[in-house]
């Protein structure tokens, strides 16, 4: 069994909230994905106008988190909490 990361604007936007990040409201973030290989972005301005940028995909077997260019800590359990796996 492969563990491969998916994500959908509200699980993202979900598992940013919890890294202690605010995201005003899911209908203001942008959601993309890149391409064909499995990474996703998420883009918001709260209220203070300056826009902030979520980056999250796996790499060397390990889900991996970047906002605003720092690289946060995440656990398997983290993201199988989200829904932020699928399995192959």
């Amino acid at each position: 069994m492969v563990l491969l990361p998916k994500a959908t604007k509200t699980s993202l936007v979900k598992l940013v909230r919890s890294k202690g990040y605010e995201v005003p409201s899911i209908r203001d973030a942008m959601f993309s994905t890149c391409g064909r290989s499995r990474g996703f972005f998420l883009a918001w301005a709260p209220k203070d106008g300056e826009w902030h940028h979520a980056y999250y995909t796996g790499a060397g077997g390990r889900p991996v988190l970047s906002v605003d260019g720092e690289w946060l800590e995440l656990t398997m359990a983290e993201v199988i909490h989200f829904g932020l796996v699928e399995k192959k």
